[in-house]
């Protein structure tokens, strides 16, 4: 059977498309056309997934159709198809769709940021499904028709034959200069470096509207390719200005299956031809800038050097270029059975230019729907009619047109960076000539106009160099302080001044040695992998300060048992029973503000409290968190053998983010400093800690009393001039710190910018948009919006949104979610700690036995019908110590009233289970999948997608992901693999650096922070120095450039002002924000009365 299919089209759920983008309008003007096969498009977007679901049946293998009830609807006027030509009765009963769908992948490969469009086939509804939850998990595919995703195309690819064996993936459009597989600004020079070891999955590309065949047949590396054509429509009516002719079953697998071979075993040829745009017509054929009028070909953009003669700004390089960049054969040669080509030009098009008005207007669509209902579609005619019928029903002029088409004698004018080409049939002198000829139906053509001639073409081009690689060597500060003489060490590190590099090499020149151990501390676990990482060819001791102190403890005391924070709540409610739960919150309080600015463990046991909770510790072998340096410095001091095997295992001592330490930490080191050399290396303008009790006074008095070599590292390898200027002007307010001249090692002057915002909502959807002119757009449309000379280049990990409060996180969600721009949310804790992935947590603990009293107590909270009474007697009858097993719990459950022991019952029951299920070897998936069953979590939340996201790259080990959760739980989970806009508090940014920053929130109250209490002056200002350190540090994280933002309200607050720490950066310094538009519904215009 032939038929004609377009395969890839757009729902009204993608931006920029058409109402009538629904199955009623797209079968309506299918059947207008000419089409018999259409893809629904979008099948990843939730409620067009569930119009489809609702509006169709299967009518033959993996081919759907209207069901009749809505085939009724459309006969009675009961739903409207949109705008149709004036005469036109279509029948879309034999219209036929496929599942299909296109996903927008931004993400970074090859140290370069890759964006790539590719279209998804489904042979069936559970197979999108399936799709659709493992993508669930990974970006939200609510905001648009086609999802953005941090998501890289060879792991789609995989997605899509896991989830979806019978499918299939098509890169899109794949020359399209922003969005493709092969684009100039952001594709591949191959496609095996795209997709890697899973290319051989890959049968057939699209060739999209800017290319043909033709082109594409220069190219000896597609030959074994496939080439199909398809309109990537966003209005009904713009339905096949490509398509592909088959001539096969009418079913999904025979189409698929011609699509991979042409020609079938018996030698027909089932993938008949493509019907193609003129190329030229094509918005992005040749190169150019749409906003100065200037469009070259190949060869004119090579002589101005790529650059736009206007503006020298870089031209917008087209397809034409980038073929012949990648071409090896200076003519076509179309490979065996290789489908016919047909070059068309649409009808409506056709009559504009034959009636001289615009393709919409009433005078081409009345003579556009007279010709339909003449003769069948619009393919019908442009194909398959007798030019004497259409010379006879029609008009002599149109049947010439249409045979000059069909030979392709065409004038040919190309598109140009986002602008359309025209194609044309007659030339002006032919159209004045044929005067009253040009009637058609009785419509008379309008005078035509003047076109400008545009040059020809050419062929020459060059290859692009190859990026040098530099080798990384000590600066000369660094070298210093690397070898400075052993003994003592403390260097001051600026922002992006090589602070972990030079630590990494201090300790291999120390390590070179050989003598004696060495062992590096660090404030974080992430950074603790970091350093181990880059040592992990040599022995030495990597861990933070807790971990150290916990090694050297539990070497003394091997069944010694940490107490968390869960612990000493409950150790806590037993002791005191009477307390309400803001006591116990502040007790426990008090008792981690007593135990970090402690040096002496005896000096602790002077508050009842305190006292009583440190017995209950020692009943059960366990130490409180913040109890296990003063701990260590106990052991010290009593100088026995256990403090000798400490001080002997230690040898040459490295700390980093020395800085931070607080009273009990710096009494350790000091401690540990009479037998180990110290090298020590931070930042005493970005201390921020003081909360947990930090303070940047011991930086300085390490140098008071040790008197160790002071090296200063100033030079900012990181940041660009303009921002290390402003940042040190920022920090220069604060008293008492040394005088240091930072310098920027980068080239480019960087951007500063601060913007001011009517509103919280202004401020985020200012940002949003700053974000998608960052990345160069995120589609077509918005390159099409981008304001002049901001072409973008910028990954979504690039990009970081920073804030001083978690409160402020969700509008800048919101507003990011609202343009499809995927991003995660770090805090200081780990985001499964709290809000809905919760429970899971706590399960995969439980379940790993690292859980403890508390971990279960919240599983059983959660069950319904339990309450405080219940949870009371479950306090008091389970054991205190951690890892205690299953067993005891459920006798635990035994002792609880009658009532309560029911509502356990199926607690009891699902743990079992779930005890059973978790000695699987690929145990995590399962129980998740169990756990969120059984509590009724969203997968779509945005948490629980994090969480799951975590599960599959940790592995399906339960032990394995445990352990994970476990080990950074008091950690920010930053996952700097994720493609995503990173949106973090001040706090949690420490650490990291991004080209893209933007710090929002810069006003008086927020940043700096008001206390929540009235302070003494002295008080007050050392909490606006450490505000400031802490924007500070904001600040430096950008490496190119630095967005800041205030607004004049927010949601609780009358009025806000810019804050004081903006006054600091010198106007000189300050660009003018870039400019954005915002997304505002279209303005009506209505045509104005002459009288």
């Amino acid at each position: 059977m032939q038929y004609i299919a377009d395969l890839h089209i757009h729902s009204r759920y993608s931006r920029a498309t058409s109402k009538a983008s629904h199955l009623h309008g797209l079968a309506t003007w299918a059947a207008i056309k000419g089409i018999q096969v259409v893809g629904t498009g979008d099948f990843t977007h939730p409620a067009w997934f569930a119009h489809i679901c609702e509006t169709l049946e299967e009518a033959e293998p993996g081919f759907f159709r209207l069901r009749e009830r809505e085939l009724e609807k459309l006969r009675n006027g009961g739903i409207d198809p949109g705008p149709l030509p004036a005469g036109v009765a279509p029948d879309p009963a034999g219209i036929r769709f496929v599942l299909t769908s296109e996903i927008s992948s931004i993400y970074k490969r090859g140290g370069r940021v890759r964006k790539v469009h590719n279209v998804l086939f489904a042979p069936d509804l559970e197979s999108v499904r399936r799709f659709n939850a493992t993508l669930a998990g990974i970006g939200n595919l609510e905001a648009d028709g086609r999802p953005i995703l941090g998501l890289d195309s060879r792991d789609l690819l995989e997605i899509q034959l896991e989830t979806m064996p019978q499918g299939f993936l098509v890169p899109a459009h794949i020359w399209t200069p922003w969005f493709s597989l092969f684009g100039s600004r952001s594709g591949f020079d191959a496609i095996e470096e795209c997709f890697d070891d899973l290319v051989d999955h890959v049968f057939a590309l699209e060739t999209g509207l800017s290319s043909d065949p033709d082109m594409n047949r220069r190219i000896s590396a597609l030959d074994r390719f496939t080439l199909i054509s398809n309109s990537d429509c966003h209005s009904p009516a713009r339905l096949g200005r490509e398509a592909n002719l088959f001539a096969t079953g009418f079913d999904y697998f025979s189409m698929r299956d011609a699509i991979r071979d042409p020609v079938d075993r018996h030698g027909n040829q089932v993938f008949a031809a493509t019907i193609e745009f003129y190329p030229e017509e094509g918005k992005y054929h040749c190169d150019g800038h749409r906003k100065c009028g200037v469009c070259f070909e190949p060869d004119e953009t090579i002589r101005h050097q790529g650059t736009c003669p206007r503006c020298g700004r870089p031209l917008t390089i087209g397809v034409l270029y980038r073929v012949m960049e990648l071409a090896d054969r200076k003519e076509p040669r179309y490979p065996p059975g290789s489908p016919a080509v047909h070059s068309l030009i649409p009808l409506p098009e056709m009559l504009s230019e034959l009636l001289g008005t615009g393709p919409a207007t009433k005078k081409v669509m009345t003579a556009y729907g007279r010709l339909i209902a003449t003769f069948g579609s619009e393919f019908d005619l442009l194909l398959k009619a007798d030019l004497a019928d259409i010379d006879a029903q029609a008009s002599p002029m149109l049947a010439e047109a249409v045979r000059r088409v069909r030979k392709q004698r065409v004038i040919r004018r190309p598109g140009f960076d986002g602008e359309f080409g025209v194609i044309r049939v007659f030339s002006d002198e032919e159209r004045r000539s044929f005067g009253g000829q040009l009637s058609l139906f009785g419509v008379t053509a309008a005078r035509p106009r003047r076109r400008k001639k545009k040059p020809g073409p050419g062929l020459l081009v060059k290859k692009k160099a190859a990026a040098k690689q530099v080798a990384v060597t000590p600066d000369p500060d660094q070298e210093k302080a690397i070898t400075a003489e052993r003994g003592h060490v403390i260097v001051t590190a600026g922002p992006g001044a090589g602070k972990t590099f030079t630590l990494v090499r201090r300790v291999l020149h120390v390590a070179a040695g050989g003598d004696t151990p060495c062992t590096v501390i660090t404030f974080t676990n992430r950074a603790a992998d970091e350093v181990r990482q880059r040592l992990a060819d040599h022995d030495v001791f990597v861990a933070t300060l807790h971990g150290y102190c916990l090694h050297w403890l539990r070497a003394h005391d091997p069944s010694l048992g940490v107490a968390g924070p869960g612990l000493k709540r409950l150790i806590l409610r037993r002791l005191f029973p009477g307390k309400s739960d803001r006591e116990i919150r502040e007790a426990a309080a008090m008792i981690s503000r007593a135990l970090t600015d402690s040096d002496n463990c005896e000096k602790r046991r002077d508050n009842e409290v305190l006292e009583k909770y440190l017995d209950a510790l020692d009943e059960i072998g366990h130490v409180d968190i913040d109890a296990v340096v003063p701990r260590l410095a106990c052991l010290l001091e009593e100088n026995g053998a256990a403090a000798a095997e400490v001080r002997h295992g230690t040898g040459h001592l490295f700390i980093d983010e020395f800085q931070d330490l607080n009273r009990a930490q710096f009494a350790l080191v000091r401690l540990l400093a009479q037998t180990s050399p110290v090298f020590a290396i931070g930042d005493p303008d970005q201390a921020i800690y003081g909360f947990r009790g930090s303070d940047p006074a011991y930086f300085h008095r390490f140098i008071g009393e040790l008197r160790p070599a002071h090296h200063v590292l100033a030079r900012n390898y990181r940041s660009a001039a303009n921002i290390v200027s402003a940042a040190a002007a920022v920090i220069a307010c604060n008293r008492n710190r040394a005088d240091r001249t930072a310098v920027s090692c980068r080239r480019e002057p960087g951007v500063v910018s601060i913007r001011s915002c009517s509103s919280a909502a202004a401020e985020a959807d200012c940002v949003a948009a700053t974000v998608e002119q960052l990345l160069g757009g995120t589609s077509h449309r918005e390159i099409d919006r981008l304001t002049p000379g901001t072409d973008g280049g910028a990954a979504l990990a690039d990009i970081a949104v920073l804030y001083r409060t978690g409160q402020q996180a969700g509008p800048l969600a919101a507003a990011l979610s609202a343009r499809g721009l995927p991003c995660q949310v770090v805090n200081l804790t780990a985001f499964y700690t709290a809000g809905a992935s919760r429970i899971l947590y706590l399960w995969i603990l439980a379940l790993a036995d690292l859980g403890d009293s508390a971990c279960l107590l919240a599983i059983a909270g959660m069950e319904k019908g339990i309450g405080r009474k219940t949870l009371q007697v479950l306090e008091q009858a389970l054991p205190l110590e951690s890892g205690f097993g299953w067993t005891l719990f459920f006798e635990a459950i035994g002792r609880v009233g009658h009532g309560a022991a029911e509502s356990l019952a199926g607690l009891r029951s699902f743990a079992r289970a779930m005890q059973a299920l978790a000695r699987r070897p690929d145990a995590v998936p399962r129980l998740l999948e169990q756990i969120m069953a059984r509590y009724g979590l969203d997968a779509t939340d945005p948490d629980i997608e994090r969480f799951l996201a975590l599960a599959r790259s940790t592995g399906s080990s339960l032990v394995t992901f445990a352990g994970h959760l476990e080990r950074y739980s008091d950690s920010v989970v930053y996952d700097p693999r994720a493609e995503a806009i990173t949106l973090m508090t001040l706090h949690a940014a420490k650490g990291l650096e991004f080209d893209h920053v933007f710090i929002t929130g810069v006003e008086e109250d927020l940043l700096p922070l008001a206390p929540r209490t009235r302070l003494a002056p002295d008080e007050l200002a050392r909490h606006v120095e450490e505000e400031r350190r802490l924007f500070y540090v904001g600040m430096t994280r950008a490496r190119e450039t630095l967005h800041l933002s205030h607004a004049a309200r927010r949601p609780g607050r009358s009025a806000c002002s810019p804050s004081r720490f903006l006054a600091a950066i010198p106007a000189s310094l300050v660009t003018r924000p870039m400019e954005t538009r915002s997304r505002r519904k279209k303005k009506q215009y209505r045509q104005l009365s002459l009288f």
